[in-house]
């Protein structure tokens, strides 16, 4: 039987439990009856913050003992072209109150918190703030994350260290603050990311301009795509899927020196960060075939650095 519950139904059930009435916004029908099985809360990326287009192959088959819980969202990014900006996008109140409201039901249920892209930062964030707080058991939480902006520094295949698109590109616009990387304590979060996703993979951009092109080239033609099954990839830590590069790059220069982000946020140098942009998108559009960067011009992280 399939299993998807609507996150407004079930807070608007904990809220009456307590004698409280609100109006509930309109989202998809409640299933008939919750369960406490274990539930997948579900936060989907630009462009599908309100449909969940991704996670429709998922619940179309949701395995047995867990339920579905799609959180939509107005999702945005870029001003100006957005209902919202990255800054103004509400996902994770939303996605928070429905995890809540589950425990509050079923305080001994286990949950998954998942999200892709955009809805990866949504998901990630809210499994941040449950990491510093024991309101929730982390025994009971697991997380998967698809393509994260903001993946801590880490393994980056053939490029060298790397981490999510927002550790990477500073500040630039008014209402789309990078925030840089985040953890997870000891919950148990299993981030994965392709090799050329220059969004959850994104190569400093002064010390390899190449790798970090390589990767804006593969959010263009693809390989920010994921095959979505949240059950099937519970577990911890990093799956870098290794790929054929679309430019050809090696290793970063033997140099120390941090990302545009981190020199903005840790030096407080914003003209150096935004030089620096300048500097590396200039080689990378050099770099990008025609069509790529014809591709890459509606596409909001390839629009920030190139806004610098």
């Amino acid at each position: 039987m399939l299993r998807i519950r609507s996150a407004a139904a079930l807070v608007a059930a904990a809220c009456a439990a307590g004698g409280i009435a609100f109006a509930t916004p309109a989202l998809a029908a409640p299933a008939a009856q919750t369960s406490c099985a274990t539930a997948v809360f579900e936060t989907d990326g630009y462009h599908s913050g309100e449909s969940l287009a991704n996670y429709a192959g998922f619940n179309g088959h949701v395995p047995a003992d867990y339920e579905a819980h799609p959180i939509p969202y107005q999702d945005g990014i870029f001003p100006g072209v957005d209902a919202k900006t990255l800054d103004d996008a509400v996902g994770k109140a939303a996605l928070d109150g429905a995890v809540r409201a589950f425990h509050a039901q079923c305080p001994g249920s286990h949950m998954v918190i998942t999200g892709y892209s955009e809805g990866a930062l949504v998901a990630g964030d809210e499994l941040d703030t449950l990491s510093q707080s024991g309101g929730i058991p982390h025994d009971l939480v697991k997380g998967v994350l698809y393509g994260d902006p903001r993946r801590a520094f880490g393994d980056g295949g053939v490029g060298g260290v790397a981490g999510g698109i927002e550790t990477n590109i500073p500040t630039i616009l008014p209402g789309v603050t990078m925030r840089g990387p985040r953890g997870f304590g000891d919950l148990a979060v299993h981030e994965i990311c392709n090799e050329n996703d220059g969004i959850c993979n994104s190569t400093n951009m002064i010390t390899n301009a190449l790798a970090f092109a390589n990767g804006l080239d593969g959010y263009a033609s693809g390989d920010h795509g994921y095959s979505i099954e949240p059950v099937r990839d519970i577990g911890s830590g990093l799956t870098l899927n290794l790929q054929p590069s679309r430019i050809g790059y090696g290793p970063p220069l033997p140099v120390q020196i941090g990302t545009p982000w981190q020199i903005q946020q840790q030096l407080g140098d914003t003209p150096g960060a935004l030089a620096a942009v300048r500097t590396a998108m200039a080689t990378v559009n050099s770099l990008l075939p025609a069509p790529v960067k014809q591709a890459l011009q509606s596409m909001p992280w390839y629009r920030l650095p190139a806004e610098a």
